[in-house]
C-alpha cells in the first residue's frame, strides 16, 4: 500500500479504510472540538485573505495572491495571517501547559527539555515551596534542589513567559503541577494539541486514569493520584504524588490508553479528552489487546467511528 508521511516519523496507509490524505485533511466536523480547525494547505496552495490583512512566516504574494511556502495550517490573529508548520520545534506560548524531562540541575534552576530549540529554565524562585510556604529562597534551599526535581524526572508546568531571545521559562508555583510518577510517556505533534478548557484530566471509568495533555506535544499517561481531601479538584493540592505500585489492571488500562492516543496521532485527530474516550471505547468493544491497537488494520477499525463522521 502507499504511505504518506505524516508528522514525525508517522505513517498512514492511503489504501486502509478511512486514513486517506482526503479524509484525513477534509474532516472538518469529526468532533466538537475540531469544528473550527484551520485549513491544512501544502506549497504553493493559494489562500484566501481579506483586503488589508497582514502576512506573516509561511506566506509570500505571488501574481497578486497570497501563496503557502510550507505545509501546515492557516491561521488568523485578527488582521495577521500566517501558516504554522506541521513539523517544527516548540516556541512556547505564556500560560501554555507542558510536560518536559529535567536534564540538569544548575544553580538555582533546573534545565527542561520541552521539545524546544533550546532547554527551558524552571527558576528556583518558580517553585512552590512545601505546604505553600510564602517566603524568600535561601541558600539551604539551593542546597536540597535535587528533593524538589532529579535529572531525568518528568514534570508538568506552565510557561510563565518567553524571552527576546526564544528561551522559555517555566514556573509550578501553583500545586496544580509538579513531579509526574506512575505512568507512561507519549509524544505526539504538537499541532494535534489545541489550548483546551483542562489540561490536566482524570478520565472516567472504564479508563480510570490521568492525563496531562502537554502544549509542546507530550503527553503523560498515569494512575490517577491520591486523593488526601474531600474536596473533588483536579489540582494537585488535594492529592498525594508518590511511588505507588500499580497494579496489572491499571498497567493495562494505562497501556491502552497511551496506544490510542497514538493512534490518533497516526491518523491525525485531535488529541482531545472525547477523542481519547472513543477510541478506547472501540478497542475496547473489538476485543483488541493494548498492544495489537497500533496494528495499521486494527488501527484503521479503532478510528473509523471517529473519521466516518
Amino acid at each position: 500500500a502507499c504511505l504518506a508521511m505524516i508528522g514525525s516519523g508517522i505513517s498512514v496507509s492511503l489504501a486502509a479504510p478511512g486514513f486517506g490524505v482526503a479524509s484525513v485533511i477534509g474532516r472538518q466536523d469529526s468532533t466538537a472540538s475540531s469544528a473550527k480547525r484551520a485549513k491544512i494547505v501544502a506549497p504553493s496552495d493559494s489562500i484566501l485573505t481579506e483586503p488589508g490583512c497582514l502576512k506573516g512566516k509561511g506566506i509570500v504574494q505571488f501574481q497578486e495572491e497570497h501563496v503557502a511556502t510550507v505545509c501546515g495550517t492557516v491561521e488568523r490573529i485578527n488582521k495577521l495571517v500566517h501558516v504554522k508548520p506541521i513539523k517544527h520545534r516548540y516556541s512556547g506560548n505564556v500560560g501554555d501547559v507542558v510536560v518536559g524531562r529535567v536534564v540538569d540541575v544548575l544553580d538555582k534552576s533546573w534545565r527542561v527539555d520541552i521539545g524546544s530549540s533550546t532547554h527551558a529554565s524552571l527558576p528556583l524562585g518558580a517553585v512552590a515551596l512545601p505546604d505553600a510556604e510564602q517566603r524568600k529562597r535561601t541558600d539551604e534551599d539551593a542546597l536540597r534542589m535535587t528533593e524538589v526535581f532529579s535529572v531525568n524526572e518528568v514534570m508538568s508546568a506552565e510557561v510563565q513567559k518567553v524571552q527576546d531571545s526564544g528561551d522559555v521559562v517555566l514556573q509550578t508555583r501553583t500545586a496544580r503541577y509538579g513531579k509526574l510518577q506512575n505512568g507512561l510517556l507519549v509524544q505526539v505533534p504538537q499541532i494535534l494539541v489545541s489550548r483546551q478548557s483542562q489540561h490536566i484530566v482524570s478520565l472516567a471509568p472504564p479508563m480510570a486514569c490521568m492525563v496531562v495533555l502537554g502544549n509542546n506535544g507530550w503527553v503523560w499517561v498515569c494512575k490517577p493520584p491520591k486523593r488526601t481531601g474531600d474536596i473533588q479538584s483536579l489540582n494537585f493540592s488535594q492529592m498525594e504524588i508518590t511511588y505507588d505500585q500499580v497494579s496489572l489492571a491499571e498497567r493495562e488500562r494505562i497501556c491502552r490508553v497511551r496506544n490510542c492516543i497514538e493512534c490518533l496521532a497516526t491518523a491525525w485527530l485531535d488529541i482531545t479528552v472525547s477523542n481519547i474516550s472513543a477510541t478506547f471505547q472501540e478497542s475496547v468493544s473489538l476485543k483488541l489487546p493494548p498492544k495489537d491497537i497500533l496494528i495499521k488494520a486494527n488501527a484503521a477499525l479503532v478510528l473509523a467511528p471517529l473519521v466516518s463522521k
